[in-house]
C-alpha cells in the first residue's frame, strides 16, 4: 500500500491528526497534555506556523494549522518527535506512541477554514465525552468562544474576523457559539474526509494539480506529488555543525529529517547512543 502523499507549500492550510499505536492512549494524565501543548507551541514558533484550533482526544488529537514554509514535516516531526521522547520518559516506556506517520490533509481555507474548526472543536461531542463542546477543557472551543483566554500560540482572532468583520472584538465570541452550535448535526466532513489529501471543491483540487502535482502517464485518477520542498542535507553535513558533532547529531534529527537508526549508522554510533544526545540537546533548550 502506497504512503499517503504529503503537500508542501508556504501558506498551506492543514487539518491534521496522529493516532496512538495500537489506537492506545498518548496521554496518561493531564500532565502529558500540557507537555504536548507547550511541545506544539514550541514547534509553531520555531517552524514559523499558525494554529487556528486543536483537540486533544484519548488515543489521538487534532490540530489546525498553517505552515508559512514548505515545512510540515519538519514540524510534525519535532512535535510527535519530542512528545514521544517525554512521554517515554515520564512513563519509563520505550518505543513508538504514534501509529505510522500522521494524517494531514490539506484544507481550502477559503471554503472549508471555519468548518474545519468548528469539526475540531466538535470532536468531544460527537464521541459523546460531553454534552457541549464548552465542557471539553482539551480544545480551543473555550477560547475561540470567550470563556478562557486563547494561549498566546492559538490564533483566535483570524476566527472572530471572519465571522464578525465589523467588531470582532465584540462580536467574535458569540459567533463562533453560534457557529458551533449550527454545525453539530453536519456529517459531511467524516464523508468528505475519507480516503482524501485535500478538503476542497474542483477548482480547489486543480490549483493543487497544477501548481504541486502531475497526472500518471498511466491516465490512472491518483497523483503523483512534485512537493515544493527543500532536500535536507545529509547526515554527515550535519556532523560538522559548528555547535559541535553531538548537536549536529541532534540537529540531523530535529531538523534534517533523518530517521535515528540512519544516523547512527552514518556517525557510528548506536541507536540509543544518539536517542541520548537528541534528548541531551533537547534539555539544553536548544529547540
Amino acid at each position: 500500500m502506497s504512503r499517503p502523499l504529503r503537500l508542501e507549500f508556504p501558506g498551506a492550510l492543514y487539518h491534521l491528526t496522529a493516532r496512538g499505536d495500537r489506537r492506545e492512549p498518548i496521554f496518561e494524565d493531564d500532565d502529558d497534555r500540557h507537555a504536548l501543548l507547550e511541545v506544539l507551541a514550541r514547534g509553531l514558533d520555531r517552524f514559523d506556523a499558525a494554529c487556528f484550533a486543536y483537540c486533544l482526544m484519548g488515543n489521538h488529537y487534532h490540530f489546525v494549522l498553517q505552515t508559512r514554509h514548505a515545512n510540515l514535516s519538519r514540524l510534525m516531526r519535532h512535535v510527535n518527535g519530542v512528545y514521544t521522547q517525554a512521554y517515554n520518559r515520564r512513563h519509563g516506556k520505550v518505543g513508538h506512541l504514534f501509529q505510522g506517520r500522521f494524517k494531514a490533509i490539506v484544507v481550502d481555507r477559503d471554503a472549508y477554514f471555519l468548518e474545519v474548526c468548528r469539526y475540531v472543536d466538535l470532536n468531544p461531542v460527537r464521541a459523546r465525552l460531553v454534552d457541549r463542546p464548552r465542557a471539553w477543557r482539551w480544545s480551543s472551543y473555550r477560547a475561540h468562544a470567550g470563556l478562557a483566554n486563547a494561549p498566546p500560540w492559538l490564533d483566535s482572532q483570524t476566527l472572530h474576523r471572519q465571522l464578525a468583520p465589523h467588531a470582532w472584538r465584540r462580536d467574535g465570541p458569540r459567533r463562533y457559539t453560534e457557529f458551533v452550535a449550527e454545525g453539530r448535526g453536519v456529517k459531511l466532513w467524516e464523508d468528505a474526509l475519507s480516503g482524501q489529501i485535500y478538503l476542497g471543491d474542483d477548482g480547489f483540487a486543480e490549483r493543487l494539480r497544477s501548481r504541486h502535482m502531475k497526472r500518471p502517464a498511466s491516465g490512472s485518477s491518483e497523483f503523483a506529488v512534485a512537493q515544493r520542498r527543500t532536500r535536507p542535507q545529509p547526515v554527515d553535513v550535519y556532523l560538522g555543525h559548528a555547535g559541535g558533532r553531538d548537536a549536529g547529531i541532534a540537529l540531523a534529527y530535529l531538523e534534517g529529517g533523518h530517521t535515528q537508526t540512519a544516523i547512527a549508522r552514518v556517525a557510528g554510533l548506536s541507536v540509543s547512543r544518539v536517542s541520548r544526545l537528541v534528548r541531551a540537546y533537547e534539555a539544553k533548550g536548544k529547540t
